[in-house]
This record gives C-alpha cells, structure tokens and sequence, in this order.
C-alpha cells in the first residue's frame, strides 16, 4: 500500500469504522482532499497536470453517481444491479491499482 500521512490515515479509518460512508462522511473527505490539493496548487500553480486530474476526479466522481442514478431508474434486477455495482468497482479498483503504480514512481 502506497504510504499516507497520519492524520489521513486517521480520516479514513473514522469514515470506514462502521463500514459505511455517510454523505458528511464523503463531503468531509472531498473537501479535505480538495485541502490537500490546494497545498500543491501553491506550490506548482493552477494550470498543471495535477490540477487537471482533480478536475478530472471531479467529473468521474458526478459522473458516477449520474450512472448509478441511470441504472436505478432503469429498475434493474438484481442480477442486472449486480453486474452494475461490479463494473463500477472493477473501474474504481483500476484506478486505485493505478494509483499505487503512479505513485511508485515519485
């Protein structure tokens, strides 16, 4: 596991405790990282790569919930609301393996 910092390793470990994530839960998170972001906005200014991949994880994560929101008015099965929430994780787990193999590299 790519090392984190302690006090987002607390975070974490406070949002998943109860194996949920509430709503205040997740805006807590996202607006941390966005905190956490603007340190390295400081330092490497507002039109960079970084930047554009927050930017980018913004619009995955609208539209995500916007895909979800389509496949629950399409009243799935369950057979059908299973291979959604798989699809959805496996491209939620190519991203973070793809994270820790970014992240090697510094």
């Amino acid at each position: 596991m790519t090392p984190i910092s302690k006090t987002l390793e607390q975070l974490l470990l406070d949002i998943y405790k109860d194996g949920s994530v509430s709503f205040t839960e997740y805006e807590q998170l996202r607006d941390n990282a966005d905190e956490r972001m603007e340190r390295i906005i400081e330092h490497f200014g507002h039109h960079n790569n970084t930047t554009a991949f927050q930017k980018a994880m913004d619009v995955a994560m609208q539209l995500l919930q916007l895909a979800v929101i389509d496949a629950k008015n399409a009243k799935l099965t369950d057979t059908g609301e299973a291979i959604v929430k798989d699809a959805i994780t496996a491209q939620v787990e190519y991203l973070r393996a793809g994270s820790h193999l970014a992240l090697r590299l510094l």
